[in-house]
């Protein structure tokens, strides 16, 4: 059982990191081409974005070093997720894991090709924007909120 879990979860961030990657590539063809802007729906448009730091652009800096140096921070959390995810004994050990591995990597590649991450996802309602994303975000909150939901469950008696 324990290695269909680690499989699980090394697919799950495989999958994420491939998505990921391919997502920002995509997009930054396609939304150079249309101007840097396409409503999708109401309160979603695909908008091209480039953070230089982490979440809501903190830690973003001009200095040469700083993609290389968050860049270390995500893999170094990815090597303890990876050790996580080896001692996972169930599928949503291995699914949160699996998440955050694939976004971590995903957003640490794309800084250290570009020096920024890219983003493209751009919720928005009544001009209220919330930060530019990108699906290796989307993959990491979905990790963290099933570690959240997780541990706010009351214990098994």
């Amino acid at each position: 059982m324990t290695q269909h879990v680690r499989w699980l979860g090394a697919s799950i961030a495989a999958a994420i990191l491939i998505a990921d990657l391919s997502a920002k590539a995509a997009m930054v063809s396609f939304l150079t081409w249309s101007n840097g802007q396409v409503e999708l729906l109401p309160f979603l448009d695909l908008r091209l974005g480039y953070n230089p730091g982490i979440s809501f652009g903190l830690l973003g800096s001009d200095v040469v070093w700083m993609p290389w140096a968050l860049a270390l921070i995500a893999f170094l959390i990815s090597a303890y997720l990876a050790m996580q995810l080896w001692r996972a004994t169930n599928k949503r050990d291995a699914i949160w894991a699996g998440l955050i591995i694939g976004g971590a990597l995903g957003n640490a590649i794309d800084r250290l090709m570009d020096g920024v991450v890219t983003d493209f996802l751009d919720v928005h309602v009544s001009g209220f924007h919330w930060p530019t994303f990108n699906l290796a975000d989307v993959a990491i909150v979905l990790g963290f909120t099933i570690v959240l939901l997780k541990s706010l469950r009351l214990p098994k008696k």
